[in-house]
């Protein structure tokens, strides 16, 4: 290899020639070639640290061009630049014990220390990693918790020599099942990545390439969703497989698990199902205004389980998808997001109707009310005490009927108190023909009151 470096192997030999005269006129022992690979990993920190500046400022001027383009440029460039001196300090290591080993030296001291520099690698990567998808909280919760613990666990057992010993150790009783501890935190390793990839999947998805490409935001929505459970389920069988474990076991595991769904996961499965249905039927999605029950809200997400549903008092509702298939739900914008809405009006006998039509059209007039369909007045009929109307009026944006009602109610009022319009009260009227069949009631219970005995 490292004749292809230096670029010709007669000067390789003269190389190993005149590093063999030198380790004969110092004498080959312990000491020297200790000397010489803790001046070669001295070599090795002041280079990684030298070039540091020149590769940032490569990295910046990369990130510069490429962010304009590429959205997630600067969160590759920013988990890139976390980790760059251990990166290159492992990579200059293991390049330097390349070049002891073509000399013919073991270079046990570099051998032992470059993996350290790897060991900080990964845990400032998984951490930058962690810091684009996480908030900052959950990201110390991580590194204080399971990350930094994890990582001086495996620097102590390196440092012992026992490392490799240990990963090796075997999980599994069995002989044919080649699972050890090393191939299951690898496993994880791999289940994690994937998780991640699928979290930056998802966002790159919504935020970037649907909005880019005019996806309607329910369906990119949904389209992301089935994304990102795919990745995780792509990357649960790659772990899987990392692990040692055959995947044809499961087999027996699925049909123990069928038995199990058709009793106590039935209604898990359901709710399973019926996301996935919503999914691909588009019935709802996010963004709809709908209403289960009594209960109005705009749709924040589609799950496989469940839908958040958030309500005007910014309360978000988990409903399980399976509610969705079986009752009635009334969805305000899924075809058109243009929807009616009806105030009701009672107004006194001695008003003029065509007065109170007017009154009312000039009610209408609202920021959040269309012109185009034109608000229409309606006169339902002759109620018990009072004339009875109903302004109908279009919105686009059905989420705040209740407050548009609200304040419609309020012009309607002011319009009909202006024009002296009376709004009246249930009223009943009763007429007595005569006095007589009471006054013979009223003798009635008397006498009779006199024919009971006293108790």
């Amino acid at each position: 290899m490292w004749g292809k470096v230096i670029g010709s192997e007669s000067l390789l030999q003269e190389l190993r020639d005149v590093a063999g005269h030198l380790a004969g006129w110092l004498g080959q022992g312990e000491a020297w070639e200790l000397g010489t690979q803790l001046a070669g990993l001295c070599v090795v920190v002041l280079v990684a640290t030298a070039l540091q500046p020149g590769i940032r400022k490569v990295l910046a001027s990369w990130e510069a061009r490429c962010s304009a383009r590429l959205s997630w440029a600067r969160a590759f460039f920013s988990v890139l630049g976390a980790a760059l001196l251990p990166l290159s300090l492992w990579g200059l290591g293991r390049l330097s014990i390349g070049f002891f080993q073509e000399f013919g030296w073991e270079p046990r001291l570099l051998e032992w220390a470059v993996p350290f520099a790897g060991l900080w690698g990964l845990y400032r990567s998984v951490i930058a990693v962690l810091g684009v998808v996480l908030t900052k909280e959950q990201v110390r919760v991580w590194s204080r918790n399971v990350l930094l613990p994890l990582v001086v666990v495996l620097a102590v057992f390196h440092a012992a020599g026992v490392l490799d010993d240990v990963l090796a150790w075997r999980l599994a009783p069995r002989q044919d099942v080649n699972v050890t501890l090393g191939s299951v935190l690898t496993g994880i390793a791999v289940l994690v990545a994937f998780y991640v990839a699928s979290r930056g999947v998802r966002r790159f998805l919504e935020q970037v390439f649907f909005p880019g490409a005019g996806v309607e935001a329910g369906l990119g929505q949904i389209l992301a969703s089935l994304a990102t459970y795919t990745t995780v389920t792509v990357g649960a069988m790659f772990a899987l497989g990392t692990m040692g474990i055959d995947l044809t076991a499961f087999t027996v595991v699925a049909g123990g698990l069928s038995v199990g769904l058709g009793f106590g996961l039935q209604e898990i499965v359901s709710n399973f199902m019926s996301g996935f249905i919503l999914m691909l039927e588009r019935s709802i999605g996010a963004g709809d205004v709908v209403q289960v029950g009594e209960t109005l809200g705009v749709v924040k997400m589609i799950g496989v389980r469940s839908t958040v549903v958030r309500t005007l008092d910014n309360v978000e509702l988990i409903i399980p998808n399976s509610r969705f298939l079986n009752d009635a739900v009334t969805n305000f914008t899924r075809a058109d997001p243009k929807v009616r809405m009806h105030v009701a009006v009672g107004v006194s006998y001695d008003s003029d109707p065509r007065e109170v039509a007017a009154a009312l059209r000039e009610a209408s007039h609202h920021p959040h009310i269309l012109e185009v369909p034109e608000p229409t007045v309606v006169f339902n009929g002759f109620g018990e005490s009072s004339l009875d109307f109903e302004l109908l009026v279009w919105t686009t944006e059905p989420a705040l009927m209740p407050v548009l009602q609200s304040d419609l109610r309020y012009q309607v009022w002011d319009a009909l108190a202006e024009r002296g319009i009376e709004i009246p009260f249930p009223q009943r009227d009763i007429h007595l023909r005569s006095g007589a069949p009471l006054q013979a009631l009223a003798d009635e219970l008397i006498s009779k009151q006199e024919r009971e005995p006293d108790r």
